[in-house]
């Protein structure tokens, strides 16, 4: 009897090795890891996401964080300098406190315009002035509306402020002192003037070549001539928390002087 069990319990062992070899055969890779397939340094390209060749992106922006709410400053570098120039056909148009100033000007033709030397120890007519040098003094005509000048001497040696051309003027917020004319003080640089707003300026001159954060409200935006003349055509200074203009500068150099 017991001989009989271990005979059928053999069987039975047999009988189900037979079944399972019936079935499909073996996995070849069944518990070794999977691979995946290896494609070329083309293949991989090939899936990357597409890219407009057309459009430059720059390398570098301003992160200027004021600027962003009055024009484009992706125009602009890490230093807030833009390719964007107002011409070399570019000429100033300006007057002041009813006087049409035209630069570069000499000091004969700016007193001419009721203009003159004011409250200055260090410069008067008489005062030398140093090879390719430039002197800032104050002038002020009988209105009490004043104007900070720029003498620039051209030549190869030292000669007289009288003889020296204007090449730069600048109006300042507290430029003028009396209001007994309607004049006085008023301002108009090629469209520009003291009544404007930020985004005035920029209707008029376009956006600036170049712009400076002075402090947390007091910005410069600079306005070059052309990209050879990186020497300002066109400063003006904004209080960006008031919305006003706190001053303006205009220059114009002798053009064949380069």
């Amino acid at each position: 009897m017991r001989e009989f069990k271990k005979i059928l319990a053999l069987g039975l062992v047999i009988s189900i090795i037979m079944s399972l070899s019936a079935c499909s055969k073996v996995d070849k890779n069944y518990g070794v890891p999977s691979e995946v397939e290896i494609t070329s340094s083309e293949e991989v390209s090939s899936i990357k996401p597409a890219v407009d060749e057309e459009y430059v992106y720059p390398s570098i922006m301003s992160d200027d964080e004021v600027m962003p709410k009055f024009f484009d400053i992706s125009l602009y570098d890490e230093e807030n300098y833009a390719q964007v120039y107002l011409g070399k056909d570019f000429e100033i148009n300006a007057v002041y406190d009813g006087a049409e100033i035209k630069l570069p000007i000499t000091y004969k033709e700016i007193e001419r315009l009721g203009f003159e030397l004011v409250g200055n120890d260090k410069y008067n007519e008489k005062s030398s002035i140093l090879a390719g040098k430039t002197v800032e003094v104050e002038l002020q005509n009988e209105n009490g509306s004043k104007l900070t000048a720029f003498f620039y001497n051209t030549e190869d040696s030292s000669v007289k402020l009288k003889k020296c051309n204007i090449v730069k003027l600048k109006i300042e917020e507290n430029a003028f002192l009396s209001d007994n004319t309607t004049e006085t003080g008023k301002f108009n640089i090629n469209g520009i003037n003291e009544t404007m707003v930020l985004t005035d300026v920029i209707d008029v001159l376009g956006v600036p070549s170049h712009f400076y954060k002075v402090d947390k409200n007091q910005y410069y935006l600079d306005y070059f001539i052309s990209k050879e003349d990186r020497r300002n055509g066109i400063t003006v200074w904004v209080d960006v928390e008031d919305d006003v203009i706190t001053a303006v500068e205009f220059s114009m150099y002798n053009q064949n002087e380069e």
